[in-house]
This record gives C-alpha cells, sequence and structure tokens, in this order.
C-alpha cells in the first residue's frame, strides 16, 4: 500500500481514443503477422515491419504526452482557483455558481491545448447541475478575466439548494486531457487552497413566497393593512379627539372637550399597536412528512406526479409552516406588531424572541435556516410552560402541529394553560395527499374494492380531524385552523385579521 502510494503522483489513464489506436495497431500487427506465416502471402512480411514501426511511434508519441502530463500536474500548484457564490441561497431554486481559473502568464504555454474537466465538491443539501464543467487551456487569457501578472477563465455550473441549513463546499478534482487526447490525469486541489466561499446558509424562498401569497392576501385587506374600525373597552390605544358624529358612543364623549370647543367631542380610539406574536413550532416526528404514508421528506418521486404535487411532496410540513410564519411575519411588521418563535422536538430546539423592524424577515430567516425536523413526540406541554416563563406579556400564541388522537389530552393540557394569560390560535395540519386522495376519488372511471376501502378510511380520518378541532375549540377556547402546507400562509394571516379585528390579543 506503501509503494502504491509513492506510484500515484505518476498514474494516468488512456483515454478510448488511446485505446482505439493501441487496439487498432494490435490487430493490425497480429493480422500481418499471422497472414505472412503464409507462403503465398510471405510479401506481407513488409507490413509487419511497417507496422512495428508505426507501434514505435505511437509509443513514443504516448511517452511524449505523458512527460507533458506529469509536468502539468507538477505545475498545478501554480493555478489559482477562486469560488464565487452568493453566501445566502433560496431554498427550491438554482443558483449560479462561477469558478474563476488563473494561471501565471509563464505557464500559458504550458496549458495551451490541454482539456480541464472540473468536479466541485457542492454541499451535501444542493443538487448540481452542468459538472463537470469543461475549460480548454487556450481560453486562458483570451477571456476578460484578468490579473497582475496572471491570466484566467471562468467556469459556471447550476446548484439547486434543496434543503435548508448550512452547506460546505469541499475541494475541487481535475481531469487534466493532453493535447492529443490519449492520457489523462486526475489532480485534487483541496478546500483550504480553494479561495472564495466556502460555506454557504439555505434559506427560507421568502421572495418566492411573497410573490405567491402576498398580492392575494393585500385583496383582504385595506391598502396591504387593516381595516380601522372603532372598538370598545380595554386593550386600546387613543388616538385622537375628533368632534361628534353620529352614531358614536355617549361613553367615548370627552365633556372638557365638548365645554373648551362648545361642541360634542369624541375620543376616537385606533388598534394597538407593538402586540407579540410568538409561534410555537413543532418540529416533531410528524412535521417531517410530505406524505401521509410518508416517514421522512421524499427527494425523488415517480415521474407520472404532476410537477405541481410533486413540488408539494419535496416540501415538509416544518418547511411550510416557516413559510407561513415568514409570510405572517411580513404583514404583522406593517401593523407594528413583532413576530418570534420557538421550537420543540426539533434535532436542536431554537428561540427566538419577537422582533419587529425592517429587518424581521432577515432575523427570521437567520434564526431558522438550520431547524430541522426530528423524529422524536412533541412534548406540548413542556412548550407551554417555556412560552409562558419567556412570555410576560400577553400574546398571541399561534401553535402548527399536525395532530394525532394519542397526544390529545396532553395539547389540551398545554392549551388551557396558555389560554389562561395569551391568545392562542392552534393550526393543526393535515396532508396534502389525503385531500387529494378524496377529490381524485370521484374523477376515478373504475373503482375496486381497494380504492372503495382506502376512500372511505380517508374520510373517516378526515372527519375525525374535523371532530377533533372542533372539540379542541370549544374546550379551550383557542381558535383552532384545519390547513393543508399549501393552504396554511393564507388561512394564518386570515386568522391573524380576525384576531386582530375583534382586539382579542
Amino acid at each position: 500500500m506503501n509503494l502504491l502510494s509513492k506510484l500515484a503522483p505518476f498514474a494516468v489513464r488512456a483515454t478510448p481514443r488511446a485505446v482505439w489506436f493501441v487496439g487498432l495497431w494490435t490487430a493490425f500487427t497480429f493480422a500481418f503477422e499471422l497472414l505472412s506465416l503464409l507462403p503465398s502471402l510471405a510479401w506481407l512480411g513488409v507490413g509487419l515491419w511497417l507496422m512495428l514501426g508505426l507501434g514505435a511511434c505511437l509509443a513514443g508519441v504516448l511517452l511524449w504526452e505523458y512527460v507533458r502530463l506529469l509536468q502539468m500536474a507538477w505545475r498545478m500548484s501554480g493555478v489559482q482557483v477562486e469560488r464565487t457564490v452568493n453566501s445566502n441561497l433560496p431554498v427550491y431554486e438554482t443558483s449560479k455558481v462561477t469558478l474563476e481559473l488563473y494561471v501565471q502568464n509563464e505557464l500559458m504555454g504550458l496549458v495551451a491545448g490541454y482539456r480541464f474537466g472540473l468536479m466541485d465538491y457542492y454541499p451535501d443539501n444542493a443538487k448540481a447541475f452542468r459538472l463537470p464543467v469543461q475549460v480548454d487551456g487556450n481560453a486562458f487569457g483570451q477571456e476578460s478575466v484578468s490579473e497582475g501578472g496572471q491570466a484566467g477563465v471562468m467556469a459556471t455550473y447550476e446548484l439547486y439548494a434543496r434543503e435548508r441549513g448550512a452547506g460546505v463546499f469541499g475541494g475541487i478534482d481535475w481531469l487534466m486531457s493532453t493535447p492529443l487526447g490519449l492520457l489523462q490525469k486526475y489532480h485534487h486541489t483541496p478546500s483550504e487552497q480553494v479561495d472564495g466561499v466556502a460555506m454557504v446558509r439555505v434559506l427560507a424562498n421568502f421572495r418566492a413566497l411573497v410573490q405567491g401569497n402576498l398580492l392575494a392576501v393585500s385583496k383582504n385587506t385595506t391598502v396591504g393593512g387593516i381595516i380601522k374600525r372603532k372598538r370598545r373597552g380595554q386593550g386600546q390605544d387613543f388616538h385622537q379627539i375628533r368632534q361628534y358624529t353620529e352614531g358614536d358612543s355617549i361613553r367615548h364623549v370627552d365633556w372638557r372637550a365638548t365645554s373648551r370647543h362648545q361642541k360634542l367631542m369624541s375620543r376616537e380610539y385606533q388598534d394597538e399597536t407593538d402586540q407579540e406574536i410568538m409561534f410555537l413550532l413543532d418540529a416533531g416526528t410528524h412535521m417531517r412528512h410530505t406524505r401521509f404514508s410518508d416517514g421522512v421528506s421524499l427527494d425523488d418521486h415517480q415521474t407520472s406526479e404532476s410537477s405541481e404535487l410533486a413540488e408539494i411532496r419535496k416540501t415538509s410540513h416544518l418547511d411550510m409552516a416557516l413559510n407561513a410564519m415568514l409570510l405572517l411575519a411580513e404583514v404583522a411588521n406593517k401593523q407594528a406588531d413583532s413576530v418570534g418563535f420557538m421550537s420543540f422536538g426539533a434535532v436542536v430546539d431554537k428561540i427566538a424572541p419577537a422582533k419587529k423592524g425592517q429587518n424581521v424577515i432577515s432575523y427570521l430567516l437567520n434564526q431558522s435556516f438550520d431547524l430541522q425536523a426530528s423524529t422524536k413526540a412533541p412534548d406540548y406541554m413542556a412548550i407551554a410552560k417555556k412560552a409562558l416563563s419567556t412570555q410576560k406579556r400577553r400574546s398571541l400564541i399561534i401553535i402548527i402541529t399536525n395532530l394525532r388522537t394519542d397526544n390529545t389530552d396532553e395539547l389540551m393540557g398545554a392549551i388551557n394553560l396558555l389560554t389562561a394569560k395569551h391568545r392562542v390560535i392552534l393550526v393543526n395540519l393535515y396532508e396534502e395527499d389525503l385531500k387529494h386522495h378524496v377529490h381524485d376519488f370521484a374523477d376515478r372511471q373504475s373503482i375496486d374494492l381497494g380504492d372503495a376501502l382506502t376512500y372511505h378510511s380517508v374520510r373517516a380520518y378526515l372527519d375525525g380531524q374535523r371532530q377533533l378541532n372542533i372539540r379542541l375549540g370549544d374546550e379551550t377556547g383557542a381558535m383552532v385552523v384545519s390547513s393543508t402546507p399549501t393552504e396554511l400562509p393564507q388561512k394564518l394571516v386570515d386568522s391573524y385579521w380576525a384576531v386582530r379585528r375583534v382586539g382579542a390579543v
């Protein structure tokens, strides 16, 4: 093994072109040798000597290629590599990665004619397209990339981020091909010798989320905001004193202002601002689901599925919950409300205190980008006690989970604990494929016994979930929302408006 490692720097491999040439020469050589053994074809022995001469020329060419290839490999330390890519990548989108290659001017003559295949070690939570990239040695110095004493060329490929979290780039593998394309040799540039970006963060795709949902949200509001309305009771902010108009409550008449202005004046109130919204995000085993039958999220799906459904199934419930949280944070921030979250059941749980302002989305993205669902069961009572200890003022608590009947009593106790001080919205997610199965059943031309039994089982499960949601709402006083992951952003924002408009926070 020690001997092999010492010989590794001298190892090369023949290309299919070289194998073809050698094979063709071998076939003709044997053919001439065998045929020249026949008395009538003895004159073909001249051809045999000719083939031996050609073989010597071919061996010389291969030796020359081999020496030049070793020289190129030994001078690879003079090639500088710089990787350029955005350090924050949106999940489920393709981003461009650029590799800039620089060589010293004195190496220009050496690299000319060579071809290089580059394989970048991209992060595990991404998928690459157009790799390996091909670079022509003649292109060095002919393109726009150049620095003092160096000439360079750019190579690009596409990176599709398929999962949130941190992604680490490794080194770069080179496959160098000689000018005649007869020999190839591998070379590895370790990660510490690659300049530029070495690690990226894959964040929730907020831009696509807003484009798909915020316009619909704004249509349900007044100029993208909450509809102002006069309210009564405590928990409201005084806005102004104005002249009394018909329909105003007599309790809102300001008698001092009336005496001063010699006409009826009324106090006007506006919606409270600076309310806190705290999400309790279930990141346990059921939030890993993309389908009811899945234990974990899937990356590959049958080609017969529609692209829309395939994309839904690639996105876990936790991903969709984070998307909905970001959308609501954008809407709530315009109402001067602050948003934060606490996770439970995750691989590593996180607490992000509620914040507001123009950087709230960046804040939530940075806090949640590496939040990963685990295989643990959610502990509703523990997160309720933690929320009570951190949320000192009355807040809107939004619990997003995928509930099963075996932990209903625990959740009910947790909600009762929270509703004693806070306003609670419970979002109970159910799987997208259950909804599609019920809808698709009516469109089928033929139905067998198995299909019928599956349909009735799904309907029974969904009906049981519906009754459970009604029971939870009735016995805890929480607002309970049943939703599929794709419906969640819109339904969650609608629930937020409903709570705000009645002043229930």
